[in-house]
């Protein structure tokens, strides 16, 4: 049994990293600020040791690697959602790159053998083919550029101060999936139905293509690759099968038992929207024998088994889904 770290574990991807972990019976970790995230398993037979703190305290994160000296770290607390980080880059840097410094170095100090940090795909540049590992970065968004700074301090760290057996990073892609925190298309869909009670939704651009992954198969992925890779690596963190946006929530709307229509308006349309984003697996392939699972019904259904009296809609109220394409 190893000692797993996981910084923001109580978000949506991080719970469901903490989940597989417990089903792996692995001794699991946590610190969260609990800004967006919470605490999933008060009630739970088998539940993480929560440390309720701010990744920024380096104080307190000291002494929690001190006390806790865990074997692997898993870096996934960050803001993530774009357009927050265009409108809070203060913020948006200072836990993104200075919560990773910290993370670093507590981690180099307490002699942490496995870390693997959460990047994205908003490093690369806009591209009409799937995104390789050694392709040049060229982030456009504010969200993109915090990851590549913390990239480099990662590369810097391993290299100059000869710490960690692993160190692996991560370029996450679209994960979709429950106990989201942050108003994303399909989360926000997804709010608009539940909700407002709303069968027309209004939404940004369908034509984008993009790479929805079910997010507890991503946290798989994760914890599988970070205990494979040995040195310093990059992966992409995907299924590399991209659709359109009309189809992800075709998807979605699929498994309710009502109809479901969409517009796309002015007002949630992304001006500088890429169309395409997309991972090339190849090398998540190589290491760990599979990429991640794709965006499906089953994870519709988790999404909306939050909101049980939807799914019981009267017998009366159901159609054929349709989303605009």
């Amino acid at each position: 049994m190893s000692k797993y770290l996981i910084t923001g574990g109580c978000g949506f991807i991080g719970s469901s990293v903490v989940n597989c972990l417990l089903e792996r019976n692995e001794q699991v970790f946590i610190i969260d600020n609990l800004s967006l995230g919470k605490n999933h398993w008060s009630a739970a037979k088998r539940k993480p040791t929560l440390l309720v703190q701010d990744l920024l305290d380096m104080d307190a994160c000291d002494r929690a690697y001190r006390d806790i000296r865990p074997d692997v770290v898993i870096h996934l607390a960050a803001h993530h959602f774009i357009p927050y980080c265009e409108e809070n880059a203060f913020e948006a840097y200072a836990l993104n790159v200075q919560g990773t410094l910290n993370t670093l170095e507590c981690a180099r100090r307490y002699g942490v053998r496995r870390l693997f940090a959460a990047s994205s795909g908003d490093v690369y540049p806009p591209n009409f083919l799937p995104h390789r590992e050694v392709d040049p970065v060229g982030p456009v968004y504010v969200y993109g550029h915090t990851k590549w700074m913390a990239e480099q301090l990662c590369i810097r760290y391993f290299e100059s101060k000869k710490c960690f057996q692993s160190l692996l990073l991560g370029r996450l892609f679209n994960a979709a999936g429950p106990r989201e925190t942050n108003p994303h298309m399909l989360a926000e869909v997804t709010r608009q139905i539940a909700q407002e009670g709303k069968r027309e939704v209004e939404i940004g651009n369908l034509w984008p293509l993009r790479d929805y992954i079910d997010v507890e198969s991503m946290a798989a992925v994760i914890v599988d690759a970070t205990a494979a890779v040995e040195g310093l690596e990059i992966l992409n963190v995907g299924s590399g099968n991209a659709v359109e946006v009309s189809e992800a929530l075709r998807i979605l709307t699929s498994v309710l038992p009502f109809k479901i229509t969409f517009k796309s308006v002015a007002s949630r349309q992304r001006p500088n929207d890429r169309p395409f984003l997309c991972p090339d697996t190849a090398r998540l392939h190589r290491t760990i024998g599979r990429a991640a699972a794709s965006f499906s019904e089953r994870t519709a259904r988790a999404i909306f088994a939050e909101y049980p009296a939807l799914t019981a809609a009267p017998a009366e109220m159901t159609a054929p889904v349709a989303a605009a394409r």
